[in-house]
């Protein structure tokens, strides 16, 4: 199966992780636009951005904002597809990310196997 490269917003508030999800998504053939560690630069990236194709976002962020209130915000605006990545699987999290119609929800630690089955998942026709 021919994979298009797709545009991918990358927000991870923990410097190691950035480093190695930027890797996995690159050697995935995709490109990664913007690495932003905080709720509020992840609103301000997705909708300033042109072309993101797909956020993947950390739940827990570096300021008040987490990352399924920041995608409640780029809800009012943008239908982009987002895949959640977290330590936290409780169900109330769960929960709370179903809210925001996303395609996918890895539980760290990430592996490039399960992050290529999510982003394969996300665009599927």
């Amino acid at each position: 199966m021919e994979k298009d490269n797709k545009k991918i917003l990358l927000v991870e508030d923990d410097g190691v992780q950035q480093v190695i999800m930027e890797r996995f998504i690159n050697k995935l053939g995709h490109t990664v636009l913007a690495t932003v560690s905080e709720g509020a630069a992840a609103v301000d990236s997705a909708l300033k951005l042109k072309g993101v194709d797909l956020i993947i976002m950390d739940i827990k962020l570096g300021d008040e904002l987490d990352g399924i209130d920041a995608m409640k915000e780029i809800r009012k605006k943008s239908d982009v597809k987002v895949i959640y990545i977290t330590g936290n699987t409780d169900d109330i999290t769960k929960n709370r990310a179903s809210e925001t119609n996303h395609e996918a929800f890895i539980s760290k630690p990430i592996t490039p196997e399960n992050l290529e089955r999510a982003i394969s998942h996300a665009f599927k026709t």
